[in-house]
């Protein structure tokens, strides 16, 4: 089989949008036995507030996830898991920040898969009963996070940072707005954010492209559906300042749990630059926390961090944030050495030799993360919502420079825009 990168540099995905406004990516990647396919909608957790029709419409928090809930538990005659297994096949949901998707792998019986999938999330069945049994579940999904201390870490850190953005919420929302949720609203955001037109449907694998195509063709035209709405997403004011600067809680743990944040005002819209800054602040993090810098030895051979010491970037156009840490028995004085680090660094900059050691680390964990057609999938989707194609990652992260990097660390890891969240032991 031809290396994964040369395949993807040379196998493009067949967009095709379908009668019922439904765009489906068809990529054919010749070898693989196992097929996979993601149906992915826009509706996210931060998607709060929308603008139809002229008008400003609230979605409770939590609303995307309690959706994805009501499709996967409402196959009326059965189980769904049992259904996909049937034909050979796994399938699983699961609501991210910007987004929900459905998917399925199998080796066999693709099309039979397919139309279960659209079937599936097409169609939303439910009743007053069906909905209260789903909030039940839901609430005691939230209250089992907030008995883990790190969720309740991260979380916590969230809450400093942001004054209102729905970022600082679990996705599964709060007790208050999921017992908010009912059928309109759901029905609602059904009609809207589960429309063909808002579906993206992308299926990898050793495909029969015709077959596939016809499947998809036949499922849709069998459906009726209202015409499409035009909507937008509406963000909340943010302030640039933290909320607060720390937050403390006693948990029954053995260790205390830290994390450092900091807040990212510089928010690019659009899909490259977004891109870029993904991929700036994951060199960054490599060069001054990964588990090959000088800083990450020093830490873990003082006693200071352990192997689950994390530090990464997450942001979209709304917002960004950076965080760092994980368990120790010397918080304070880890927090002062992580300060210490981006201090030092901000006097130092960045060396090119550490960058180029950083490009190739990053450059290959991509490669092989790419090797999953799961991972190959979500990332797709993900790419072609933001304007973005697999092999843009490339050129942009051969083009990042270490005034890029420095830029980030002198302008955007402010300590004033820095918050800690400690998790104590009782």
């Amino acid at each position: 089989m031809a290396g994964l990168k040369e395949t993807l540099l040379k196998e493009t995905p067949k967009i095709k949008e379908f009668g019922s406004g439904l765009t489906a990516a068809l990529w054919n990647i010749p070898g693989y036995q196992k097929k996979y396919a993601l149906l992915g909608s826009p509706l996210g957790s931060i998607h709060t507030k929308i603008k139809i029709h002229g008008e400003e419409k609230k979605i409770p928090e939590g609303t995307a996830h309690f959706l994805e809930h009501k499709l996967f538990a409402d196959k009326e005659s059965g189980n769904l898991f049992d259904y996909f297994a049937s034909f050979g096949a796994s399938c699983n949901a699961y609501t991210s920040l910007t987004g929900t998707s459905y998917l399925f792998s199998t080796s066999e019986n693709l099309s039979k898969c397919l139309e279960l999938l659209l079937d599936f999330v097409q169609n939303l069945h439910m009743t007053p009963t069906s909905i209260q049994k789903e909030k039940k579940v839901i609430l005691q999904e939230i209250s089992m996070y907030k008995d883990h201390p790190g969720w309740q870490v991260f979380y916590n850190l969230l809450q400093n940072l942001y004054h209102q953005h729905p970022i600082r919420n679990d996705i599964a929302g709060t007790k208050e707005s999921v017992l908010s949720i009912g059928e309109e609203i759901l029905k609602f955001c059904h009609d809207t954010f589960y429309h063909p037109k808002s579906l993206l449907l992308a299926v990898i694998g050793d495909l029969d492209m015709e077959e596939i195509i016809e499947t998809i063709e036949k499922n849709q035209e069998r459906k009726t559906f209202l015409p499409a709405a035009e909507f937008d997403f509406v963000n909340l004011d943010e302030p640039q300042e933290i909320r607060q600067k720390e937050t403390r809680v006693k948990f029954s743990i053995g260790q205390p749990i830290i994390q450092l944040g900091f807040k990212i005002n510089d928010n690019p819209s659009g899909g490259k630059p977004l891109l870029e800054r993904d991929l700036a602040f994951a060199l960054l993090s490599d060069i001054l926390f990964g588990t090959g810098s000088p800083a990450f030895y020093e830490m873990y051979d003082e006693g200071l961090i352990d192997d689950g010491f994390s530090a990464g970037f997450s942001g979209e156009e709304t917002f960004g944030h950076f965080i760092l840490g994980g368990g120790t028995n010397h918080p304070e004085k880890l927090i002062e050495r992580l300060l210490e680090i981006i201090k030092k660094a901000k006097t130092e900059g960045i060396s090119e030799g550490d960058l180029e050691r950083a490009k190739k680390k990053i450059w290959g964990g991509f490669i092989a993360s790419l090797n999953s057609l799961e991972v190959l999938a979500g990332q797709f989707v993900k790419d072609y919502r933001r304007g973005l194609e697999i092999v843009d990652h490339f050129s942009s992260l051969e083009g990042i420079n270490k005034g890029q990097l420095e830029y980030l660390l002198t302008e955007q890891l402010e300590e004033e825009k820095a918050s800690i969240s400690i998790v104590e032991p009782k």
